[in-house]
């Protein structure tokens, strides 16, 4: 399996990171002061206010096992092993910013039959939310003492610009049909597979004109990813609690430093 997309957008890898800050094991931050501590450096790292930043930005990274899964799913017909125990949870920083990466222990998988796919895909579903997914998002929001829709609420517009971006890479044909199947199959798992009423994959997304690429348009997020809360922060062009006159505005600054830096 050719694993080097979801290392360049998720931080998955079986390489891990090449100099990390911390390195656990995933299924030690179920622990109540572990996840803290992690949750700590990691919103230190980006100068975070407060631990609203480190369970957004943790939970996206949480997003990425299970999108990953997806779409081993779609393109190799097998089950990619993403559990707890086969992982290894990893911070880096990079001056400016910073990564959870994610470290599989061993490459393993199993095949998910020809008779019966579709159900199998289901079933795993609902076995990975359970085992891996939900216990994760639940304790990083109980370390903080948030809620966990912080983390969930995310994840509609961050599965919508997923398939719109691999959508853009697959022309039309058995493999993007087999996309939109396998999406559809997640998009259908009732919300009591993410405890939850609702399924937070099902999301119409609302797109916004693109101010760093002309004649383009952006996806409006399903919730705010907390990136304001750190020092000096500011709300994100795409961010759904920006006033309409700051999104103007803030447009229109974007657009002017974009044209000062290709004049």
């Amino acid at each position: 399996m050719d694993l080097r997309l979801f290392e360049e957008h998720f931080h998955i890898s079986v390489k891990g990171s090449d100099n990390p800050l911390i390195s656990v094991p995933v299924a030690d931050i179920l622990v109540h002061e572990t996840m803290k501590d992690l949750l700590q450096r990691g919103s230190a790292l980006v100068k975070g206010i407060g631990l609203e930043i480190g369970v957004s930005f943790i939970g996206l990274a949480f997003f990425g096992l299970a999108a990953t899964k997806q779409l081993i799913m779609t393109q190799y017909d097998r089950i990619l092993d993403l559990s707890m125990e086969n992982l290894t949870i990893q911070l880096e920083s990079h001056g400016d910013h910073a990564h959870v990466v994610f470290k599989i222990g061993e490459l393993k998988w199993t095949d998910l039959p020809a008779e019966g796919r579709a159900e199998a895909v289901q079933s795993e579903w609902a076995r990975y939310f359970a085992d891996t997914m939900n216990p994760l998002i639940e304790a990083a929001a109980a370390a903080a003492g948030l809620k966990s829709p912080l983390i969930w609420n995310q994840y509609g517009a961050r599965a919508a610009y997923l398939m719109d971006y691999v959508r853009k890479m697959i022309p039309e044909g058995p493999l993007r049909d087999r996309v939109n199947e396998d999406f559809s199959l997640l998009e259908n798992m009732p919300g009591e597979t993410f405890n939850r009423r609702k399924n937070p994959y099902v999301h119409t997304p609302c797109y916004l004109d693109s101010p760093y690429e002309p004649g383009g348009q952006i996806i409006l997020r399903s919730a705010c990813c907390m990136y304001y809360k750190r020092e000096s922060g500011t709300k994100c062009y795409t961010c759904p609690i920006l006033k309409d006159d700051e999104r103007t505005e803030l447009k229109q600054q974007i657009e002017e430093a974009r044209k000062e830096k290709s004049a």
